[in-house]
């Protein structure tokens, strides 16, 4: 099973877009999608690999915890933080999460593939990813 993280060219596109053009039409990424895909994410990735449907309320999306993103200017980080409750996404071996915007369309912006997580009616999570500039 391969790991890693990567922020997409379209993730970047967006952040180039949003930041270059007076009136712009991408949403920002504030919702994230989880899925059981185990392939190595790379920056031409526009969907997550094996994406889990309707997991959240029907949806195939839930927002991010309140409060998220935060910005630290100082270390140039962004940190966003998803949750998933006990009653959502059960049976599933989650091993990959992605950020995605509310466009009608949904950019990812980025796709993370860890050790899969058996999601069961006692398991509660929480998925904390922060951005760096390097």
């Amino acid at each position: 099973m391969a790991t890693g993280a990567v922020y997409t060219k379209n993730g970047f596109n967006g952040i180039i877009h949003r930041a270059y053009t007076a009136a712009p039409t991408q949403t920002v990424p504030s919702r994230f999608g989880i899925g059981t895909g185990t392939t190595t994410p790379t920056t031409s990735d526009t969907a997550l690999a094996t994406k889990i449907s309707t997991w959240s309320g029907g949806s195939d999306y839930k927002n991010f915890v309140g409060g998220y993103p935060t910005f630290n200017t100082t270390d140039q980080k962004v940190t966003v933080q998803a949750f998933i409750a006990s009653t959502e996404a059960n049976s599933n071996t989650i091993t990959e999460i992605g950020d995605f915007n509310t466009d009608g369309s949904p950019v990812m912006s980025s796709r993370i593939v860890f050790t899969g997580i058996a999601k069961t009616s006692t398991i509660q999570m929480f998925i904390t990813t922060v951005y760096k500039r390097t």
